[in-house]
């Protein structure tokens, strides 16, 4: 009698332990969007507009999201919408997977079309559920709706939060209004001088072939080597190693690349909190079994 106790006990201490752990591993996943853009004043307003919509709740929900936000200054063009019209175009801004640039510069293809929360919804028709993301060019990426005729107006300006592969927020620059969510929101132009106009792509004659995608893709990722440029005159070479002597050395770009490093995953401590379990359950199941 006194065994069979002994083991009802420890059985119950292990389910008891086992459910207190489990519930703290699914606490430490769980997103708080409003706790984590609070270090961030830019995005206030898009913070409170998610609370104003009740979409914080269904963010908070999510194990793994991306928030296209928009900062304090570019969300006033939509904010005077109606709350139906203006929780749409704020679903919109969230992705339901993880993107940060560096998932983004491995893309294969130029375009691709990602799932935000409105096609959670099931009113989206003709495509307003998704969002299309370009590479334009080397290092450039916009966002738009997927909508056929659409434009591309949210430009990636840079990102605001990396816990991978949890929560990312990127910054950018316009709202993504799908057609039917009220009046498009059109990039503003460019400053005056501020680009040159593109030049004209080169004729190609009609026996040559074109370069395929991946070729295209390789030239964008691959920067021309020196000996590619054309030959100096000894007095431009005897010039440019005078002014390269007097230029100060380029700073160290190691500081730089490790302010970039991606914060702690969330999921690295539900690994060290099921480790926990595991050792917990071990140590009851040999006390059990003196």
């Amino acid at each position: 009698m006194g065994v069979s106790a002994n083991a009802n006990t420890g059985a119950f201490l292990v389910f008891f332990i086992a459910a207190i752990l489990l519930a703290l591993s699914t606490t430490c996943t769980a997103l708080n969007i409003t706790k984590s853009l609070a270090p961030y004043s830019d995005y206030s307003t898009l913070s409170d507009l998610f609370s104003k919509t009740k979409l914080t709740d269904a963010i908070n929900r999510r194990q793994t999201i991306t928030i296209l936000a928009l900062d304090n200054n570019s969300i006033q063009s939509i904010t005077d919408r109606s709350s139906d019209e203006l929780r749409k175009i704020l679903m919109n801004h969230i992705i339901l997977d993880y993107y940060d640039r560096q998932k983004i510069q491995k893309l294969g293809k130029k375009s691709a079309l990602l799932t935000t929360l409105y096609q959670t919804t099931g009113s989206a028709i003709n495509q307003q559920g998704f969002v299309n993301i370009t590479r334009i060019a080397r290092g450039e990426v916009v966002f738009g709706s997927a909508v056929k005729g659409a434009p591309l107006v949210g430009k990636l300006l840079g990102s605001v939060i990396s816990q991978p592969f949890n929560l990312s927020v990127l910054h950018i620059s316009t709202p993504i209004v799908a057609p039917g969510f009220g009046d498009a929101i059109l990039a503003p132009p460019p400053p005056p001088g501020s680009s040159k106009p593109p030049a004209a792509a080169p004729k190609k004659s009609p026996s040559s072939p074109g370069p395929s995608e991946e070729e295209e893709d390789e030239d964008e990722a691959e920067s021309p080597s020196p000996s590619e440029s054309p030959a100096e005159s000894p007095k431009a070479g005897k010039a440019k190693a005078k002014s390269r002597s007097k230029s100060p050395p380029e700073p160290d770009s190691d500081d730089d690349d490790d302010a970039e490093e991606p914060t702690p995953s969330a999921s690295s401590r539900v690994v060290w909190l099921r480790v926990g379990v595991a050792a917990v359950i071990g140590l009851i199941a040999s006390l059990v079994a003196l």
